[in-house]
């Protein structure tokens, strides 16, 4: 296929401001991916897409276009009719991997079959581009108002357009991974693997690199679950409280302030979890460590496990500041009715959540922060008698109809501790290794650190973060990861019965 046919046009997110985010190995990656296109497409043209508040060296460049909002069907309509381009390539700014050969396998494919759209599903991002064509113009009717990217215009209607969708080996979309030097994770790996690769790699040896060094996927955690209170008022049918050695205490504030602080130096975004055996909300000081998480920049989500006895009015106003707007709320209720909930949760306090869950509900109305989760287990899924639908169904009209999302969680069984109430078994048939080993930290509220969340007293335990550092404690983790990785399993715990291992949290 001849260059001419093609351009490509180098795209600034909308959140990028300056070159920070499209800096890697000391050189800005929108100089890697023109090169690359240069030295392998000599006739290609080479454009810029840059949001109007971005303000680096980029604005320099001649051929730039400057974008209110959206790529959206004007856009993209003035920039064909101003390139005169046949076909264009997208290709994202921090695309610092940038791999010329899938660029040109893609455009391959989109010429040989006449398509208006190409892009990839498979590939990840930072190596996988879009191709769009000029035909595809020609076909879209004017549209004056601002719209969806036209990306996504097309794939939510791509029935309405001839689309070609490129695969190409290795898969690897069980690893969850993207190369995009703007997230400060993606990064990280990245330069790992540059620094041993000494090079760029290209896509095909991605997969061999990991595969072979898989200590490269090991960061500070992505997701850490704080067991701040070992308290809680209800009796539920699947907990594992009743599985415990003791009830767990409460977590002195010292001990949350000393976790957060030790994160600090791996300067790594992370989501924090209040979670473990209890209720966090019946901590004495529960607003304090909630404040001390919310003004913690590296703290980019949180997440509150509650049984939504306690949400009452002062934690909604909580909720509401401008400084919590990095809360999201998972509210444990499997009930619709008092009946139900007395069945399920082993405690008559329905009427007082139901009267909380409604009023956390106006939270909903900019975006999903509340969440309801009812358990899939052989109870929630029955049919009662009377009834012709099942449980579940009936409890998804119930709540959908308070405009509430609902998570249907799998139950863990943590290693044959409590009773198997599943109708299911959803596990992957192929196993792959362990996301909680690599990405987690469970932290009970004396401050031990958990194998993982099956070791639910902290037997097989990492160490404690309130006399060890939390670098000598990842150590541990580290190697329990890269022998997993390659799935040598410990006896203590049982890795090799858990399934567990591919559920999979932020």
């Amino acid at each position: 296929m001849k260059s001419e046919n093609f351009d490509v046009l180098i795209h600034i997110e909308s959140n990028t401001l300056s070159d920070e985010l499209i800096s890697f190995n000391n050189k800005l990656s929108t100089e890697i991916i023109a090169e690359r296109v240069a030295q392998n497409f000599p006739q290609c043209k080479i454009f810029y897409s840059i949001p109007a508040n971005y303000n680096g060296t980029l604005l320099n460049k001649k051929d730039i276009f400057i974008r209110e909002g959206n790529e959206d069907v004007p856009f993209w309509k003035n920039l064909f009719e101003k390139t005169e381009s046949k076909n264009i390539a997208i290709i994202k700014a921090d695309s610092a991997f940038f791999d010329p050969e899938i660029l040109r396998e893609m455009i391959e494919v989109h010429v040989k079959y006449l398509a208006e759209f190409t892009y990839s599903e498979n590939l990840p991002e930072g190596f996988a581009c879009e191709i769009i064509s000029t035909d595809l113009m020609e076909n879209i009717p004017d549209i004056k108002e601002k719209t969806l990217p036209l990306s996504q215009v097309i794939k939510s209607n791509i029935n309405l357009f001839d689309v070609e969708l490129f695969y190409k080996e290795p898969d690897i979309r069980e690893k969850r991974l993207s190369f995009r030097v703007s997230n400060p994770r993606d990064k990280a790996i990245m330069e790992r693997i540059l620094s041993l690769k000494q090079g760029t790699p290209s896509y095909s040896e991605i997969k061999e690199i990991i595969d072979n060094n898989p200590e490269i996927l090991f960061l500070s955690p992505s997701y850490i679950e704080i067991e701040i209170c070992g308290s809680c008022d209800l009796d539920c049918i699947f907990c594992y409280r009743k599985s415990l050695k003791k009830e767990h205490p409460m977590m002195e504030i010292s001990t949350f302030q000393k976790i957060l602080s030790e994160m600090k130096a791996y300067n790594l975004p992370y989501t924090l979890s209040l979670g473990g055996s209890g209720e966090p909300l019946m901590h004495p000081q529960f607003y304090s460590m909630l404040s001390i998480a919310c003004g913690d920049p590296l703290v980019e989500r949180i997440i509150i496990e509650t049984n939504g006895i306690y949400a009452d009015t002062n934690f909604k106003t909580f909720l509401q500041k401008p400084e919590s707007q990095k809360i999201s709320v998972i509210i444990n209720n499997n009930a619709l009715d008092k009946d139900s909930y007395i069945r399920l949760h082993g405690a008559d306090r329905y009427d007082t959540v139901f009267k909380n869950i409604t009023s956390l509900a106006e939270l909903n109305k900019d975006g999903e922060r509340i969440y309801l989760q009812i358990m899939k287990i052989n109870e929630t899924d029955e049919i009662q008698k009377g009834e012709q639908r099942s449980y579940l169904d009936r409890y998804y009209d119930f709540w959908e109809s308070q405009k509430f999302p609902i998570i249907l969680q799998k139950q863990n069984i943590y290693l044959g501790k409590i009773k198997d109430r599943r109708y299911s078994d959803l596990s992957p048939l192929k196993r792959i290794p362990c996301w909680h080993l690599q990405r987690d930290l469970y932290i009970l509220a004396d401050g031990t650190v958990s194998f993982c969340k099956q070791d639910i007293d902290g037997d097989f335990s990492r160490g404690n973060i309130t006399n060890e550092s939390l670098e000598d404690i990842l150590k541990n983790q580290k190697q329990s990861f890269i022998e997993g990785y390659k799935f040598r399993f410990p006896v203590n715990p049982d890795c090799s019965k858990c399934d567990e291992w591919y559920t999979f949290n932020f």
